[in-house]
């Protein structure tokens, strides 16, 4: 759950500057490059387990199948940095991010692909995308990082405050929305943010140039809506591409889209240099709450193979501790409650810490 929670008329500075910090991440380059990085990982590790000599299966048509979804993010992937043609590196994502539909379909769902004591089962798929782990629990995870940015592009996805059937639904993005990732069916990674994070613009108190809900946007950047009653103000941030529609807004506690006029705060040259900013590198950063002066300790993921065999422990997961063989395939989930999963070997007593 997102340690911040909106209260309208108490936080709505903080508030603004924490969506700014978000639609930023969400349209980045480095959350992009993330989401193709491990997809090409679930290649990978798929291919080395559908490969062990003890499957008498022959799974590579799967493996050809879900590598076509990985041409499309690598025709984006040069596109990312490249301040002109990041719209059609969005297109082509789109197309890509097929592969959640595809692997949690109904093919897979018929073949039995959720029961216990088939591979797929063994090594992470699970009937619910959300909660698969291990080797399918990093494709789930890069289908997540690319459902946020997209729908932080094209606005039209719904996001639920409950997972009551009558549940209030929502158009992203909102106060109410942005911050809300307690449902894992919604696909937004857990947010987190950094001690420190750069401050949004200023509200634009200029109407020059504003556009109107249905109209062309003419810059890329992060606009801002401001309510035609000026009772309301000024609501949530959303980040448009050039060319876009603006879109109508939901506001906080209504089930109603409304017309806006939408003003530039912030005009995106985050890559016109074909260069990543520095402030991206934070963005998977590890937790840095961790003891500096604390012994080095061998760790590994989810779904990756054990370097050494001991006791392990996952700080994200209450710190359950499994024993494991060197060669055995590190338990899930991908994410825990409270961030990723990161398995650590337990210090061993002969030596006082694990290099």
């Amino acid at each position: 759950m997102s340690a911040f929670i909106y209260v309208a008329g108490k936080n709505d500075d903080d508030a603004r500057d924490r969506a700014f910090y978000l639609l930023k991440k969400y349209t980045s380059a480095t959350l992009l490059q993330r989401a193709i990085d491990l997809y090409r990982e679930f290649l990978r590790d798929f291919e080395r387990e559908i490969k062990r000599p003890e499957v008498e299966i022959d799974y590579s048509d799967d493996l050809v199948r879900f590598m076509r979804f990985l041409q499309p993010m690598e025709y984006a992937e040069p596109l990312l940095t490249n301040p002109t043609r990041r719209a059609e590196a969005f297109d082509m994502l789109r197309d890509s991010v097929k592969f959640s539909s595809y692997i949690w379909g109904r093919k897979y769902e018929e073949l039995g692909a959720d029961d216990p004591n088939d591979l797929f089962y063994k090594i992470g798929y699970r009937r619910n995308p959300e909660d698969s782990i291990g080797v399918f629990g990093k494709a789930n995870l890069s289908s997540s990082l690319l459902s946020v940015a997209l729908t932080t592009i094209n606005k039209a996805s719904v996001l639920y405050l409950s997972d009551k059937h009558d549940a209030r639904s929502i158009k992203r993005w909102t106060y109410e929305s942005i911050f809300f990732d307690d449902l894992p069916s919604n696909a937004i990674p857990p947010i987190r943010f950094p001690a420190q994070f750069s401050k949004c613009p200023p509200r634009n108190e200029d109407n020059t140039g504003e556009v109107w809900s249905g109209r062309q946007i003419p810059v890329t950047g992060i606009w801002e809506p401001w309510a035609i009653n000026p009772k309301i103000g000024v609501r949530c941030p959303n980040y448009y591409l050039v060319g876009d529609t603006a879109s109508q807004y939901q506001f906080e506690g209504t089930d109603t889209l409304e017309d806006v006029r939408w003003r530039l705060i912030w005009k995106d040259s985050r890559y016109a240099s074909g260069q990543t900013p520095y402030e991206e590198d934070e963005y998977f950063a590890p937790d840095p709450s961790a003891n500096l002066n604390a012994p080095i300790m061998r760790k590994a993921s989810p779904g990756e193979v054990c370097p050494e065999s001991g006791e392990w422990f996952a700080p994200n997961l209450n710190n359950k501790t499994f024993t494991m063989n060197a060669g055995e395939i590190m338990p899930g989930p991908e994410l825990g409650s409270t961030g990723a999963v990161i398995w650590y070997l337990k210090p061993r007593s002969d030596s006082g810490s694990a290099l």
